[in-house]
């Protein structure tokens, strides 16, 4: 069958600024329990559809320490951690989640640099 060109309606940006404000609540709640919990802090996004995402990527982080972090937040959420290696050597780690009592949805992630020929801190 061709493909079409069929145009489909936008959300409306008040319902997406809604969603946004749901999640960032929900947001709020999330980095209060990960810190009362001693959880890593994350590089947090708001998605426009209000999707949240918890990066472990960045300075400070070693690749067991990227594990760790999705594996232990995707616990404090119920999340399931899925891990994919790309054949240009990275390791992404996803967990989604959603929260059917906030309406709300999210992922914890990481993609990590693995060197096959060079050991990594961590990376054993």
């Amino acid at each position: 069958m061709p493909q079409t060109d069929t145009a489909t309606e936008p959300v409306p940006a008040a319902t997406l600024y809604e969603w946004q404000r749901r999640a960032e609540r929900h947001l709020a709640d999330l980095i209060e329990h990960g810190a009362k919990l001693d959880l890593p802090p994350l590089l947090w996004t708001l998605a426009p559809n209000g999707n949240l995402i918890g990066t472990a990527d960045g300075i400070g982080f070693t690749p067991a320490i990227q594990r760790e972090t999705v594996r232990r937040w995707a616990e404090h959420v119920g999340a399931t951690v899925d891990t994919e290696y790309t054949t240009d050597g990275r390791e992404e780690l996803y967990a989604g989640w959603k929260d059917d009592e906030r309406r709300t949805r999210g992922c914890f992630r990481a993609t990590i640099l693995v060197h096959r020929d060079v050991p990594q801190p961590g990376n054993r």
